[in-house]
């Protein structure tokens, strides 16, 4: 792996584990086996490799929650969406913990956000639409994904915390509940 890689996988741990402010640049040098000034040479700051962590979970969650949506009925659509995310999660606790604790603001602002749209635009679209075919309720687009994707978030939490097995049963019943949320109730 290449030391900018190292870098940022080095930061990702440890500002999941012990926070963003507590964690110097020194450590991250030490525990990624280079010298401070190699950082420097790749980033500007610390700010700059959360940034860069943050852009790259993003861009994951665009490509993971695309995969294998097949083209046609939106219910099933939205089920393949919301278990491509929730199977992420859990096969990547680290990006979990890090949009969980890190991937909000202050620490991630709205111009780093804005800079992440990209990797959002076939989400985006598959949920305008699902509004404008009149599958899914007509209301703002950011709350009907925040609604999805909260549910989504809230039965990994439950998974990481031992709360609830999240067992085959579990999990089709928060996907069902989450689309009871957001689907169109005059066409379902």
């Amino acid at each position: 792996m290449d030391k900018k890689k190292r870098i940022i996988l080095t930061m990702l741990e440890l500002v999941v584990e012990q926070g963003v402010h507590a964690t110097p640049m020194s450590q991250v040098a030490k525990e990624a086996g280079v010298a401070v000034g190699t950082i420097y040479h790749y980033f500007k700051n610390k700010e700059q490799i959360i940034e860069e962590i943050y852009i790259m979970i993003c861009q994951d969650f665009g490509v993971v929650m695309m995969a294998n949506v097949p083209e046609k009925n939106v219910k099933k659509q939205f089920e393949i969406m919301w278990l491509n995310l929730y199977n992420y999660f859990i096969g990547n606790p680290l990006a979990f913990k890090f949009i969980e604790f890190v991937g909000v603001p202050p620490i991630i602002n709205s111009e780093i956000r804005s800079k992440s749209i990209p990797h959002f635009i076939n989400i985006r679209d598959f949920f305008l639409n699902a509004i404008l075919s009149k599958d899914l309720r007509d209301v703002h687009l950011r709350l009907i994904m925040q609604v999805s994707f909260g549910n989504v978030i809230s039965a990994a939490r439950l998974k990481f915390k031992n709360e609830l097995e999240m067992n085959s049963k579990e999990l089709s019943d928060a996907i069902n509940m989450s689309w009871d949320c957001i689907k169109n109730p005059k066409k379902h």
